[in-house]
């Protein structure tokens, strides 16, 4: 497929202002983040993140277009909708050759005068092709140990020792799901990507041009290696499993990640599923995840710090968001890779200098992650290109109670079969159907409102039968708005 780049021009630009002098943009991208924030009423301890969100809006109803770290990233840099693209994977290797003219995010700001850099994971993987480094200014490398301890490192060589022979690429397969180290924070990769975006900020703050500045942080992707410090910041007995173990009757099996496949790659994996999962195991996964939480809300304050220093905040867009949701043991498993609401929503914190509508609030106005590009767009008085299949949501900012969407949509491919669903009002509603013909009749609607936890479904309810007619035909129109 080949995108041609026209593009359509705004009625009201939010910048009209020379284009030097237009805003600067922080894009911090964190992976496998959950809205486990403070600001989002977690215990978790993120005082960077919590701050942030004082100083900007947090948006309380944000969704990834596929629970997969490739897919969606995809889509949010270039525009399309994976089911448009057909870029539905988990790596979406090879996508600029399947793409050449595809207009990316950076590429197209680059092409407007804005000085762009980017390092981390950005869009899958850190190097090579994937990351489209021939369409940023600069693209950083950044490297390190995944682990810092010798019998984490021994584990992961023992464990690719059994698979051996197996066929399987042994590249996957690692050690421990968790590491406790001693160590400072720059010894493991997000610190030193950290320090990398302060030296680069620095040297940004001397420039004339505006500067599109994207940093990704993998944590708290699995392993859930962070410095011992942040560990200490809990007790591991404080936590325990989530109470929706269960999930919707007619969910199928196929398509609920039973078995955390990607989990599975790690040496300290227990029995044929996570139900199989110790509660020591299971703690200990639970704390880690925290623990690297709020080791990424250090690195995320090191940069923002870097901002203030050097006289940037007040010109400076700050866009701090997770690529999808993650299961921490809800429906007893783990990961992501459903459509269920803990996996397709997302945090989001976005603050604009000098907006109208305030800072410190919050919005439930139902955005999408592919809206990003037009929306940064809009924010700094550039064109929205044709191929953007995303809605600006701009205009919140000047007013926090203007509402876009009606619904927030993803999909899932498991096979040959689909999973496509929306989030609207109080409901999630889904449908599976074979990708080649359309056919099938497996679907769940679930009234989040009252079951959190996404356990139920109502499609025989016929106190729901209106709500499950409207979710059927919102959901159809937007599957066929996507392939437009």
């Amino acid at each position: 497929m080949r995108v041609v780049p026209l593009l359509l021009f705004l009625f009201h630009p939010f910048w009209q202002g020379h284009a030097a002098d237009r805003p600067n943009i922080l894009f911090l991208a964190i992976d496998d983040l959950r809205t486990e924030l403070g600001t989002y009423g977690s215990d978790t301890i993120t005082p960077n993140f919590d701050q942030l969100a004082n100083s900007g809006v947090r948006f309380d109803r944000a969704y990834c277009v596929q629970a997969v770290c490739g897919a969606s990233r995809l889509a949010i840099m270039g525009g399309l909708y994976p089911t448009k693209s057909k870029e539905q994977s988990y790596h979406v290797s090879g996508w600029r050759k399947r793409h050449p003219d595809l207009l990316t995010l950076q590429q197209y700001f680059g092409s407007q005068g804005y000085n762009t850099i980017g390092l981390g994971k950005i869009y899958h993987g850190t190097a090579g092709e994937g990351v489209d480094p021939a369409h940023w200014k600069k693209w950083i490398k950044v490297s390190a140990p995944q682990y810092a301890l010798k019998e984490s490192e021994d584990a992961a060589k023992e464990n690719k020792k059994r698979a051996k022979g197996s066929g399987k690429d042994l590249s996957r397969f690692r050690g421990p799901t968790t590491e406790n180290a001693d160590v400072p924070d720059n010894f493991y990769v997000d610190g030193k990507r950290a320090a990398i975006a302060v030296e680069q900020v620095k040297e940004l703050a001397s420039q004339d041009a505006p500067f599109f500045l994207a940093v990704g942080f993998t944590k708290p992707h699995l392993p859930f290696v962070a410095p011992r410090r942040y560990w200490d910041l809990y007790e591991r007995d404080s936590f325990s499993m989530p109470k929706n173990l269960s999930w919707p009757p007619g969910y199928p099996e196929y398509a609920r990640n039973a078995l955390a496949g990607e989990m599975k790659a790690y040496s300290d994996y227990q029995g044929k599923s996570p139900t199989d999962f110790s509660d020591a195991l299971n703690k200990r996964l639970i704390h880690g995840y925290h623990a690297c939480v709020s080791y990424t809300d250090a690195n995320l304050g090191r940069v923002l710090t870097a901002l203030d220093e050097n006289g940037l905040a007040e010109k400076t867009i700050v866009v701090a968001w997770g690529d999808h949701g993650w299961k921490l043991g809800d429906h007893s498993s783990w990961c992501k890779h459903t459509n269920f609401e803990c996996d397709t929503r997302v945090p989001l914190i976005i603050r604009v200098p000098h907006s109208k509508a305030g800072f410190g609030k919050a919005t439930d106005t139902l955005v999408e992650l592919i809206d990003l590009y037009p929306t940064l767009c809009q924010l700094v008085g550039l064109p929205i290109p044709e191929h953007c299949q995303g809605k600006s949501f701009a205009k919140l900012f000047d007013d926090l109670n203007w509402k876009g969407r009606d619904s927030a949509y993803s999909s899932y491919p498991h096979g040959k079969m689909i999973g496509q669903s929306i989030r609207f009002g109080d409901y999630r509603y889904t449908e599976w159907k074979d990708q080649r013909t359309g056919q099938g009749s497996q679907r769940v609607l679930t009234d989040l409102a009252a079951d959190p936890g996404e356990e139920t479904n109502l499609i025989d309810d016929p106190a729901h039968a209106a709500v499950l007619e409207r979710g059927h035909h919102m959901l159809t129109d937007r599957i066929a708005k996507a392939l437009q």
